[in-house]
């Protein structure tokens, strides 16, 4: 079975990232983190400020378009047929190594995701974040997390209730791609969007 960390998080960031040693001891699936290790959990979200690290992180941007962005996130649960025809072109958004920094891209996928939300108020969704290979699956679980909080903050501020977005994070156990290369790495470095129904409706 698959490690994975799920959590309850205070609304903003900052406030994460307070807490995200903390919430890396939540839970049966969680590994314990060491004092000493917790600046390397330190994942980048800026916009890099030089001219080369923009250059780069607008091409990682370029090489993001070519990706499958089909409706291959986990299981949907108990939607309706409306629901199922009204599903979003796009549910995943990827993210550059090392990075929980949101791309154009997937902030206007994620948008797409907070109007279908809306407009459905009785579904839920869980972002599930995902890392690739390299790096420990210590620091991946937790990276998962930022990834999957960032959007979760993208559909907050778009309107979308906090109480209808969860989090998990896998980490590195749920890869699209098992390649060791550059290539398959930008695909399994994602959350995905996964809808449920409310329980008890008719």
């Amino acid at each position: 079975m698959p490690q994975c960390l799920s959590s309850a998080l205070p609304k903003g960031i900052l406030g994460f990232a307070v807490i995200f040693s903390a919430s890396l001891l939540l839970g049966g699936c969680a590994q314990q983190v060491s004092p000493a290790s917790h600046a390397q959990l330190q994942p980048s979200r800026a916009v890099p400020s030089s001219s080369a690290n923009t250059q780069a992180l607008n091409q990682a941007e370029e090489r993001e378009k070519s990706l499958n962005y089909g409706p291959l996130g986990g299981q949907n649960e108990n939607l309706s047929n409306a629901e199922l025809a009204a599903l979003p072109r796009h549910l995943r958004v990827h993210f550059a190594q090392n990075s929980f920094h949101v791309s154009a891209r997937a902030r206007h996928i994620t948008a797409e995701n907070a109007r279908f939300l809306l407009r459905f108020p009785n579904l839920h969704v869980r972002l599930e974040g995902n890392c690739s290979q390299p790096g420990t699956q210590e620091y991946n679980l937790g990276l998962g997390e930022w990834r999957a909080h960032a959007i979760k903050e993208l559909l907050e501020a778009d309107g979308v209730p906090a109480r209808r977005i969860s989090t998990v994070s896998f980490g590195k156990d749920n890869l699209l791609c098992n390649q060791n290369t550059a290539a398959c790495w930008r695909k399994n470095q994602r959350v995905d969007f996964v809808y449920r129904a409310a329980t008890g409706r008719e």
